[in-house]
């Protein structure tokens, strides 16, 4: 049947055994891997015995890798498989990469400051800029100037700074 639930590391697959060939189903499941028709040698879950519908869940599965499925249904004449199916587990989405610059222009009340994404982590960078404050590793929470979107290097003005005060600067991006 179609694969459902798809996940990073799990999947929800079943079948249909519409007939036993004239003898009792004594196993049925699926079998699955990643290479194409995957047989009882390969990885298998059993899911019970006789005619019907069934579902079982895939775990342990590795993310971002494409998985060949098939329905099994054994009596005493042998091993039958359904019609293959494949699916692919989630990638998953990581923070991006973002390095702050060297700190460049500074008066008594502004400086300019900057960072380089050099990785999206997996997905599209929606906002970069630099978080700044007195106290030491300043977060988005603190005062932030936003530079745009997207990967590369950016530089922002920092304004209304006091004197002769000491400001951690860090770099950040989001996606």
């Amino acid at each position: 049947t179609v694969v459902t639930d798809v996940s990073f590391t799990t999947a929800t697959v079943g079948g249909d055994v519409t007939s036993d060939g004239g003898l009792m189903v004594t196993e049925r499941g699926v079998v699955y891997g990643t290479s194409p028709k995957p047989t009882t040698a390969d990885t298998k879950l059993v899911s019970g015995k006789g005619k019907g519908s069934f579902s079982v869940k895939l775990t342990s599965l590795k993310d971002s890798t494409t998985y060949y499925v098939r329905a099994y249904a054994v009596n005493s004449k042998g091993t039958s498989y359904g019609e293959q199916v494949t699916f692919t587990t989630l990638t998953p989405i990581v923070v991006p990469t973002v390095m702050t610059s060297t700190i460049t222009q500074i008066t008594e009340t502004t400086a300019v400051a900057g960072g380089n994404v050099t990785s999206d982590g997996g997905t599209s960078v929606t906002e970069r800029g630099v978080v700044y404050s007195t106290s030491t590793n300043p977060t988005t929470a603190s005062n932030k100037v936003i530079s745009g979107s997207g990967m590369g290097a950016f530089t922002c003005n920092l304004t209304g700074l006091q004197p002769n005060t000491t400001y951690y600067v860090r770099a950040y991006a989001v996606n």
